[in-house]
């Protein structure tokens, strides 16, 4: 299992390489949440333990917070939730 540190590395080089727009890091401490069905993605359906990375957006009239949904086993980017949806991460 990799660490909320290794998770917050991943999911801040993920936006970076993907060059999304953001306005703040890593704005709400990294969460883990064990045994999360898996609603979006390829992945969708499976139950995993997985480690949740905030950040933030530029939105029309205000900031909005997306989420970096990881694998904590294996560090895998899973999806990100949006404000109104979700991305599939494809490879």
């Amino acid at each position: 299992m990799i660490t909320k540190e290794k998770a917050k590395e991943i999911a801040e080089s993920f936006i970076k390489n993907r060059k999304l727009e953001y306005v703040r890091l890593n704005h709400a401490p990294v969460s883990f949440y064990e045994n999360d069905e898996i609603l979006h993605g390829k992945r969708k359906g499976e139950i995993l333990d997985v480690y949740v990375y905030h950040y933030t957006m530029p939105g029309v009239l205000e900031e909005t917070g997306n989420l970096i949904y990881l694998d904590a086993k294996t560090g895998e980017v899973l999806c990100i939730q949006t404000h109104h949806w979700y991305l599939d991460i494809e490879d």
